[in-house]
């Protein structure tokens, strides 16, 4: 009976420990339900909608003229430390074009355009006479080729004619001489001297007769060659005058133009603007009466009111979203609650210079402020909202609802009536406070918004 009544206690034992084991497990499930329950109680949440969706970029700028005419000193200091202004008009005048902006003091450039005046009367001058000489070579060249050669030639034939005559008068004096010298009447010497003027008279004829002909074969070509010459020596002196005065000229043209920049007038209608410049490191510029501008040095700005633009920076995490032609909502800080159209006109292909080391990478967008208003005025600051995307009737979620299960996977916690439960949702675009529900949510279901926060709490479903 023993060995009975042991096997008995031992059956006992094992159903009261499965019994317990039964009881605790329900007793933490139930805990865990309860503790579920109690998160889904107590989390913040958010009801689902469905409406319009935007997408846009906001930063900050400065407003300013988009057609601004910058206008600088064109007087060369030559020099000098620059010119003086002496009158101005006054800042923030409303011009037009061609009115009268600023004089600076030419005293010493019409004193120098007197001087180029003068010098270019000399010059003038030297080139008139210098036509001149040319002009005497030219009819000097023509004169012999016309008239002198031919009367040099008359006379050597003339010579040549006078020394054939006096060698036939000689010779035949000689030959009478022999004959009175024979028959006793004329002495030898006498004969002998009338044989040498025959001589004599021959070699003249020669040498007239040489004479003709080196004058036509060789002279000739000499003298029109040295003709010639002084014709290209007075053409070389008649440029070179002619360079000089174009160059005088070129002077008092410049110094023309030198004293008519003096005088400053507006290029078109705008609202007058000093150049001053209070950053500089080494001394500020102040425009005023008195002052020395240097050559290239900004005087004035002349903005045209009515074409007015912000001048803003996107840093580069956002700047791919932003294009040319997107509509831009203005808003001065003078008047913030007051919207005012505008639309991007330009984005920088490239990013800013940095400011400092590590600084954040920023590019330039302009936007043109297409609405006429009387709270634009250059020098104001304004806050530009670019509009990126608009989807109408877009189920619409907070960003901080979402958690991030894996590479492009995305869930929302949902709570109903009986509790919550992760579900994995497909999100298109996002305006960092709501993100575009595509898949997995309906409008009106409650969502936890810091979902983030019940990560350990929640288990997540797989997905393959």
């Amino acid at each position: 009976m023993k060995p009975r009544s042991g096997f008995i206690k031992i059956t006992v034992m094992v159903a009261v420990l499965l019994c317990a084991t039964v009881i605790i497990g329900s007793v933490v499930m139930n805990r865990m339900n309860s503790d579920v329950t109690a998160i889904g109680g107590d989390a913040l949440t958010f009801e689902v909608f469905e409406g319009e969706f935007i997408s846009s970029v906001n930063e900050v700028g400065d407003i300013e003229s988009s057609s601004n005419v910058e206008i600088r000193c064109q007087v060369k200091s030559r020099g000098r430390a620059g010119t003086a202004i002496v009158s101005l008009t006054p800042e923030g005048t409303k011009v037009k074009e061609g009115d009268f902006l600023c004089q600076l003091d030419d005293s010493l450039l019409r004193e120098e355009l007197t001087e180029r005046r003068i010098a270019v009367a000399k010059d003038k001058a030297d080139v008139i006479q210098a036509t001149s000489m040319l002009d005497a070579a030219k009819r000097k060249l023509n004169e012999y080729k016309e008239g002198n050669f031919d009367q040099e030639i008359a006379k050597l034939v003339a010579t040549i004619k006078v020394a054939n005559e006096r060698e036939k008068r000689a010779i035949e004096v000689a030959r009478h001489s022999l004959e009175l010298n024979r028959k006793g009447y004329v002495t030898k010497t006498q004969w002998e001297a009338d044989r040498f003027a025959a001589e004599t008279a021959a070699e003249e004829l020669k040498l007239a007769q040489e004479e003709l002909r080196v004058y036509k074969e060789f002279s000739k070509a000499r003298i029109i060659a040295e003709l010639n010459a002084d014709i290209e020596q007075q053409v070389a002196r008649l440029e070179a005058s002619q360079y000089t005065l174009e160059l005088s000229q070129q002077r008092e043209l410049d110094y023309s133009k030198q004293v008519a920049s003096c005088r400053i007038v507006a290029p078109q209608d705008g609202t007058l603007v000093y150049a001053n410049d209070s950053d500089r490191r080494d001394s500020s510029v102040v425009i005023e009466e008195g002052a020395t501008i240097r050559d290239g040095q900004p005087i004035f700005y002349l903005p045209d009111p009515t074409k007015m633009q912000v001048n803003t920076k996107v840093n580069d995490s956002k700047i791919n979203k932003v294009k040319p032609g997107q509509r831009v909502e203005v808003r001065v800080d003078t008047a913030p609650e007051t919207p005012i159209a505008g639309k991007v006109r330009r984005v920088s292909s490239f990013p800013l210079p940095r400011r400092y080391y590590q600084a954040p990478i920023e590019y330039e967008v302009f936007v043109d402020i297409t609405e006429q208003s009387p709270l634009i005025r250059g020098g104001l600051r304004g806050k530009v909202e670019m509009f990126v995307e608009r989807i109408d009737n877009a189920i619409q979620a907070p960003v901080s609802s979402l958690l991030i299960g894996g590479p492009e996977k995305y869930y929302v916690i949902v709570k109903s009536k009986t509790g919550i439960e992760p579900r994995l949702v497909e999100i298109g675009s996002n305006n960092d406070k709501f993100v575009v529900i595509k898949q997995g949510l309906k409008s009106g279901e409650l969502i936890l918004i810091d979902a983030d926060n019940y990560r350990d709490v929640i288990e997540l479903p797989s997905t393959s």
